[in-house]
């Protein structure tokens, strides 16, 4: 396996830090061509990919830990893997030695997770929502593994009040835990996102707000949605922090969300982070929206896309050689398609099945 020369420079985290950082975004990125396939090959009929933006989600669910709570939507497949899986148990060996020198893996099964998470996409029975609904529309609640995944509404902007809410029960708990939620730069626009995050500055909230910006609402360019100069300079007005990242980064994105995650801790509120990347699909695979971005900025925002910038800073660093960077991809591939093999064979949901519309437990009494 090739692996890095000890003496080479570290960049903002350690070198075995950066080896983390980048398998899972490696893993993200293949998640999401291997989907990509399958819809072009028609064995799917819908795909909203997330290609470009690993570059902030999976930093972003890095800097929470087991118990805090994490609110994704359609475009957030690097921190849902982030936040799920252990690399050792689905990679043993890649990474030079256990240790988790960013974040210590929830205690849940990883090769089970990555399965159910496969079967949801494609609306199987063994996925989370049992095959009531295909995609990124579901929850997956398991405190004992402190996991407390809020899937995406579809009407975006109404994720963030759902997401100040969660924050909101989590300092009632007395605890230290935190609610992380992104949103596109569109759902800045909506009246959902003034009242949610006006409560959470009010209220002193634990919550991290992160405006995807990927300079299109759909279709509509930034320049036709909101006159202020960035998205992020909104926070002024709601007294909380402000901070605007390249989203292409993940080590400026990591150090942005440590520190608002740091100060959500602390009980000193919430913070407003904008991360600004390249738009390199369409809102959903086969519409018609990507034709909007000029052929200049789409070539602009491939040069500059996470994966391949990272890589190559890793080699230029010495962090790793291509060998390793190879292998990496070659066993991201393997287990992807052994498991969503597996998940494509899995048993559909009995169509007569009803789904339970109240949370377990005894009713109380009147």
């Amino acid at each position: 396996m090739g692996k890095a020369m000890k003496d080479a420079p570290q960049g903002v985290l350690s070198r075995a830090a950066q080896l983390e950082m980048h398998l899972f975004m490696r893993l993200a990125r293949e998640w999401d061509l291997r989907f990509e396939t399958m819809y072009l090959t028609g064995a799917l009929s819908k795909w909203y990919s997330s290609v470009g933006n690993e570059g902030f989600t999976v930093p972003a669910a890095t800097a929470i830990e087991a118990g805090d709570a994490l609110l994704t939507l359609h475009r957030d497949s690097g921190a849902i893997l982030r936040y799920y899986l252990d690399p050792d148990a689905l990679f043993p060996g890649l990474l030079e030695a256990p240790g988790f020198p960013l974040r210590k893996p929830t205690t849940a099964d990883s090769h089970d997770l990555l399965y159910r998470l496969s079967c949801q996409m494609l609306g199987k029975a063994d996925g989370f929502s049992g095959g009531v609904e295909r995609s990124y529309h579901y929850g997956h609640l398991d405190e004992p593994n402190g996991l407390l995944h809020v899937g995406m509404i579809s009407h975006l902007g109404a994720m963030i009040p759902v997401a100040a809410g969660a924050a909101l029960g989590l300092k009632q708990r007395g605890t230290d835990r935190v609610a992380i939620n992104f949103i596109g730069d569109g759902a800045t626009s909506t009246g959902d996102f003034h009242e949610a995050l006006n409560m959470a500055a009010v209220l002193k909230l634990p919550f991290i707000l992160i405006i995807e910006n990927n300079h299109y609402a759909f279709s509509t360019p930034t320049s036709q949605q909101f006159s202020c100069s960035h998205l992020v300079d909104r926070a002024v007005g709601y007294g909380i922090p402000g901070v605007r990242v390249n989203g292409n980064d993940p080590e400026e994105s990591y150090v942005a969300l440590s520190e608002a995650v740091a100060r959500a801790r602390r009980g000193d509120g919430p913070t407003l982070i904008e991360a600004v990347v390249g738009r390199l699909r369409g809102h959903s695979q086969g519409d018609d929206s990507f034709k909007q971005v000029p052929p200049a900025l789409v070539e602009q925002y491939q040069r500059e896309e996470p994966i391949v910038t990272y890589e190559a800073t890793l080699l230029e660093r010495g962090v790793c050689n291509q060998t390793y960077l190879d292998e990496t991809q070659a066993r991201i591939k393997s287990l992807l398609i052994e498991t969503i093999d597996r998940a494509q064979a899995a048993p559909d949901p009995d169509p007569n099945h009803v789904r339970p519309i109240f949370a377990d437990g005894d009713a109380p009494h009147a």
